[in-house]
């Protein structure tokens, strides 16, 4: 894999899209950061989120809209300071555990700062505690669906000694892991999924 990739660098690929963020001065300031930060999830994470919304929704009949991304709208909101976005912009930076399933909640408790200028505009239409209302997303609990319901699907596996990751991984070490999340020791929710992922896509594409 890694000759395929002829020394390519995943690192590279994300600088040069932080680069090319329009209207990102770099002076380094936390106003820049937080604008690099956006522009770097609207040309790179939002895509998936699009493509998983289009092919859910169509699965079910369902024809659905992205209000908050139209163009003009984008353009806009690209366009307005930092201080409309987040209130608190100054504020030391709040490291939130990924792996935590009530991560967004927890960041919120701590900061709850986010969409100024979309809340103040809708305190006019919406009443108060729906326009303050606290960022609510939509991560599915695979942390204890994989100690619980799907603890079956995933030892079947991640838990067979034939198993096509195990041409790249070492059982031992999978099976710890795997034993530390069904335990409840510590959450490898993000690990595991990925270990499921890539044992699938060897099965679809290499085997």
């Amino acid at each position: 894999m890694a000759r395929e990739l002829a020394g390519q660098s995943t690192f590279d690929v994300f600088r040069s899209v932080v680069a090319s963020a329009p209207g990102v001065p770099g002076s380094g300031s936390r106003a820049d950061f937080v604008n690099a930060s956006l522009y770097f999830e609207l040309k790179t994470f939002l895509h998936g989120l699009l493509v998983v919304e289009d092919r859910v929704s169509m699965a079910h009949g369902l024809e659905t809209r992205v209000p908050f991304l139209d163009h003009d709208l984008v353009d806009f909101a690209q366009k307005l300071p930092v201080e409309y976005k987040l209130r608190n912009v100054d504020r030391p930076e709040q490291f939130v555990d990924e792996n935590l399933p009530a991560k967004l909640r927890l960041y919120e408790s701590q900061r709850g700062d986010g969409k100024v200028v979309l809340r103040e505009a809708m305190n006019r239409l919406i009443p108060a505690e729906v326009a303050a209302r606290a960022k609510q997303g939509f991560s599915a609990p695979d942390a204890s669906w994989f100690r619980g319901e799907s603890i079956d699907y995933v030892s079947r596996l991640l838990g067979d000694p034939h198993a096509r990751i195990f041409d790249y991984l070492q059982p031992a070490y999978v099976g710890a892991k795997l034993q530390e999340h069904t335990s409840g020791a510590r959450n490898h929710r993000l690990f595991i999924w990925s270990l499921l992922n890539f044992e699938w896509w060897l099965r679809e594409f290499i085997h």
